[in-house]
C-alpha cells in the first residue's frame, strides 16, 4: 500500500531526514558556535537524539497502528492531545518552510543570482507537495536511490579535498571553555536530532512483525547520521581551519578547493545536487507528516489528500514572507529560535504523554 512501508525503509527515511538538509547546513553554524570542539558537541546531541528514541518507539508498541493525537487522546483526553497537535503542527510548517527557504536562497546566491527569488520557492514547493501526494510507501523506496548518489558525491569530495587537510586546524581544544560546547549542543539538538520527534505521526505506518526490529534499524539510522555529520564537519574544519564558521554552504566550499588536472575541477555542482535532492527529500518527509497530523486533528483518513496542496501553499507564503527579510534574519531564526521551538512543541509535549503512559501503565 502506499502509505504502509516496512521497518528498512522506516530507518532509511530517518536517515534521509536526518542528513537531508544537515550535511550542508550544519558544518559552519556548528562551527561558529562551538569552534573546535564542535565534533564534541555533535556527539552529546546524537546522544540526547538516541534517548529521543525511547519514548518515540515505546509509544508506537504499545498503541500499535495509532498516531501521536490518537494515543494523545487516550492519555491525556483529547483537546489536550488537540493543542499539543497543533503545536507539532506549527513545528512541522516551520520546518518545511525553512527547507523551502534553504534551497532557495542557495540556488539564487550559488547558481542563479538574476532569478527572483519567489521563483523558486513556488516551483520548490509544488515540487514537494507532488512527491508527497503519491504516498509514503511509493517515494520512500526512491528516496534510497536519491540519498546513496547524495552520499556516494559526498565521500567523493571528501576524499578528493583531503589533500588539501591540515590537522593542525583540530587545534586548541577548550579554549573558550565548555560554554560554546553547550550552546553547540542545543543548537545541533535542535537540528537535526530534536526533530526526530516528527516521525511519531510516521511510525504507525511501519507493517511491523513479530521478529523485526525497529528500535535497532532506526539506532543504525542515527549512528549513520553522526557518522556522516561528524566526517563533513571535520573535513570542513581540516580545510579552512578559522574561516570554517565563516563558509556557509561548507561543503560546497570544500568542492571548490579542488583541483585535481583539468578533469577533476568544478566539483561543487555536485554538491550542489547532494544539498538540493537531500533537502527536498526531508522536506517531502516533513510535509507528508504535516498532512498526516492536519488528517488527524480534523479526523479526515490517512490517505485524505485534500489539505496536502493547502499545506504545502502555506509553507511557500511563510517562506517567501521570512526569505524577504534577508538571511541575517533567517540565520538567528534558525540558530535560535528554531532549537526552542523543537524543544517546546515537540520534546516536551511529547515527554508529558510519555509519562502519563508509564504512570497508567504503573497503575493498571
Amino acid at each position: 500500500m502506499k502509505n504502509e512501508i516496512t521497518p528498512k525503509q522506516a530507518a532509511m527515511l530517518l536517515f534521509v531526514f536526518l542528513t537531508g538538509s544537515s550535511i550542508i547546513n550544519i558544518p559552519a553554524p556548528l562551527i561558529a558556535i562551538s569552534d573546535n570542539e564542535s565534533w564534541i558537541s555533535l556527539l552529546a546531541a546524537a546522544g540526547l537524539g538516541l534517548l529521543l528514541l525511547i519514548p518515540l518507539v515505546s509509544l508506537a508498541r504499545r498503541f500499535p497502528g495509532m498516531d501521536y493525537i490518537e494515543y494523545g487522546a487516550k492519555l491525556i483526553t483529547r483537546p489536550v492531545a488537540v493543542i499539543f497537535g497543533l503545536l507539532l503542527l506549527t513545528l512541522y510548517l516551520h520546518t518545511v518552510a525553512g527547507i523551502i527557504m534553504d534551497i532557495s536562497m542557495f540556488l539564487k546566491s550559488s547558481m542563479m543570482r538574476n532569478t527572483p527569488y519567489g521563483y523558486f520557492t513556488v516551483l520548490t514547493s509544488l515540487a514537494v507537495a507532488l512527491t508527497a501526494r503519491v504516498g509514503i510507501g511509493r517515494f520512500g523506496g526512491m528516496f534510497g536511490l536519491l540519498m546513496i548518489s547524495v552520499m556516494l558525491f559526498v565521500v567523493f569530495n571528501i576524499a578528493l579535498a583531503s589533500p588539501g587537510f591540515h590537522p593542525e586546524y583540530m587545534l586548541p581544544l577548550f579554549d573558550e571553555g565548555f560554554k560554546p560546547i553547550v550552546h553547540g549542543i542545543y543548537f545541533i539538538y535542535g537540528f537535526p536530532y530534536g526533530e526526530m520527534v516528527m516521525f511519531c505521526m510516521i511510525l504507525p505506518l511501519i507493517r511491523v512483525k513479530a521478529k523485526d526490529r525497529i528500535g535497532r534499524k532506526l539506532t543504525l539510522a542515527v549512528a549513520l547520521n553522526t557518522a556522516s555529520l561528524l566526517a563533513v564537519t571535520q573535513a570542513t574544519v581540516l580545510v579552512f581551519g578559522p574561516l570554517s564558521g565563516e563558509r556557509k554552504y561548507s561543503m560546497f566550499e570544500v568542492a571548490r578547493t579542488v583541483r585535481i588536472t583539468e578533469v577533476f575541477e568544478r566539483l561543487e555542482a555536485l554538491m550542489g545536487y547532494s544539498m538540493i535532492v537531500a533537502s527536498f527529500m526531508k522536506a517531502t518527509i516533513v510535509l507528508f507528516a504535516a498532512h498526516l497530523t492536519l488528517n488527524s486533528l480534523v479526523k479526515l483518513p490517512r490517505d485524505n489528500r485534500q489539505l496536502l496542496f493547502p499545506l504545502a501553499f502555506l509553507a511557500a507564503l511563510i517562506s517567501i514572507s521570512v526569505g524577504l527579510r534577508g538571511e541575517a534574519n533567517w540565520e538567528f531564526i534558525v540558530s535560535g529560535i528554531h532549537p526552542l521551538w523543537v524543544i517546546s512543541c515537540g520534546t516536551v509535549p511529547l515527554l508529558v504523554v510519555y509519562a502519563v503512559s508509564l504512570i497508567r501503565k504503573r497503575a493498571a
